[in-house]
């Protein structure tokens, strides 16, 4: 069984466009232990199931199978891929187009799994996952990471042996998607001036207190547009910020809503405050740490 984590995004700055339209980012990806499960075997026929799990926090949107799924397009007919026949089973809990990355996920994952096949092959993993998603490098090695580009540089930061187990989520899913292309739509018809890069220092080590530092420079560009768009997440944001956190946001483009804690019992008693303050009652909160 492969676990195939989502991501947050801690912050996530429009910095420019380029030349065939794509927006340039700048955001913190950071993995948490919020996943999906992946069961491979052999297989007289190559066949790619998702399911719900039963655990998972919303099941109500339908999921593509086979062919329909990134990785099933993978699977079926990508090389080397489509020279054995594999049977993989996906147990879900991440929701589809929530802005966790989970599509993503699954296909880095899967590829990983698969490296040393890769490489005796010749065939670049990182060229071959690029060529299936911008965002899917980052789970060949989910750690948390500076991205930059449409999402296909990556800077692993240089983190201190402690900071992993110092911050608490809190994620509110919803059962609908935010369109990604719309809100980017949006945003440039709105004609926002792209945001600054970042002065703060990537490369250096990173512990408690300088991530906290960080937060407190950084924003979301989309989610102006978003609480626009999705009232329900505005709504959601400003309940989550009455909780004091250390940093509050919205994930990509959602639809998921988060908070950061520095421990847990301040997490659920925020989650008590939020349930208690927000009456959007087919949300879901959610509980994670760092993966």
């Amino acid at each position: 069984m492969l676990k195939s984590p989502a991501k947050l995004n801690l912050g996530l700055r429009i910095v420019g466009r380029r030349p065939d339209g794509y927006h340039l980012l700048e955001s913190l990806f950071w993995p948490i232990n919020f996943c999906d499960e992946i069961y491979l075997e052999e297989d007289e026929k190559p066949h790619v199931q998702y399911a719900w799990s039963e655990d998972a926090p919303l099941k109500e949107i339908s999921l593509y199978q086979g062919r329909e799924t990134l990785l099933g397009g993978m699977l079926y007919g990508q090389k080397p891929f489509n020279e054995f026949a594999v049977q993989a089973t996906i147990k879900k809990r991440i929701p589809i187009g929530s802005g966790l990355g989970g599509i993503s996920s699954n296909v880095g994952t899967v590829l990983k799994f698969y490296k040393e096949l890769l490489t005796k092959k010749g065939i670049p993993i990182n060229t071959l996952a690029l060529e299936l998603g911008a965002d899917v490098p980052f789970f060949l090695d989910p750690r948390p990471s500076w991205i930059t580009g449409i999402g296909e540089n990556q800077i692993p930061l240089k983190i201190s042996s402690d900071l992993p187990g110092q911050f608490f989520f809190l994620l509110v899913l919803f059962p609908f998607s935010s369109s990604t292309p719309q809100l980017f739509s949006k945003y440039k018809e709105a004609q926002v001036p792209f945001s600054p890069h970042t002065s703060f220092d990537i490369e250096g080590t990173w512990n408690q207190k300088n991530l906290i530092e960080f937060l407190g420079t950084t924003r979301n560009d989309l989610e102006p547009i978003a609480e626009q768009e999705y009232p329900v997440l505005k709504h959601a944001l400003d309940c989550l910020r009455s909780t004091e956190p250390i940093y509050c946001g919205l994930s990509g483009t959602g639809s998921t809503c988060f908070a950061l804690f520095s421990t847990s019992e301040r997490r659920s008693k925020a989650a008590k405050e939020f349930m208690t303050n927000y009456r959007y009652t087919e949300c879901k909160t959610v509980f994670a740490e760092t993966f």
